[in-house]
């Protein structure tokens, strides 16, 4: 196998081609499957599709409520992690952990002022982004290697199915 570069404007830097989907496991801590990036990449959005609702219970902001108002509703957390190997070309493989999030799972909208508590089939999507000030758009960048997946919070009976969506870095090199 050899890498290859293909032309800056090539559609496979272009557009987003790809999604990592995973159903995670039940319970504190619980966790999706695991995607290693095949390239240098973006990871753009975490979206989550809940099929068991979750009985913890988290402060988040109301709805359409006065700015700053928080609310107890039933939800869970998820969190996505990165491990990425921080050693040299040729060194003892050296791997650091980082967490992006946690995002609060809410739910269903329930007018002005509502709570959106967590229900099954509630669709949540969350930006990425790690540069302040752009309003949740850049996505996350990642290198060729690295580990991603998804972990649950403290809730003992939430399952989310999740995806994230990711574009190749332009000029990333891939497998020819």
């Amino acid at each position: 196998m050899s890498l290859k570069n293909m032309a800056y404007d090539q559609p496979s830097y272009t557009a987003r081609v790809g999604t990592f989907n995973s159903i995670m496991t039940a319970g504190s801590g619980g966790v999706s499957g695991k995607f290693v990036a095949f390239a240098n990449m973006q990871l753009f959005s975490l979206n989550s599709y809940t099929t068991i609702v979750g009985t913890s219970t988290y402060t988040t902001g109301i709805l359409g409520g006065p700015t700053g108002a928080t609310v107890a509703v039933a939800a869970t957390q998820l969190s996505l992690i990165r491990i990425t190997n921080t050693a040299t070309a040729g060194a003892t493989i050296g791997l650091s952990t980082s967490t992006i999030g946690p995002f609060t799972v809410a739910g269903v909208f329930l007018g002005a002022g509502g709570t959106a508590t967590n229900q099954a089939g509630a669709y949540n999507q969350f930006a990425l982004n790690t540069s302040a000030g752009t309003a949740g758009f850049g996505g996350v960048s990642i290198n060729q290697g690295d580990q991603i997946f998804v972990v649950n919070g403290t809730d003992a009976t939430a399952v989310e199915l999740v995806s994230i969506d990711y574009q190749l870095t332009p000029l990333a090199s891939v497998v020819a």
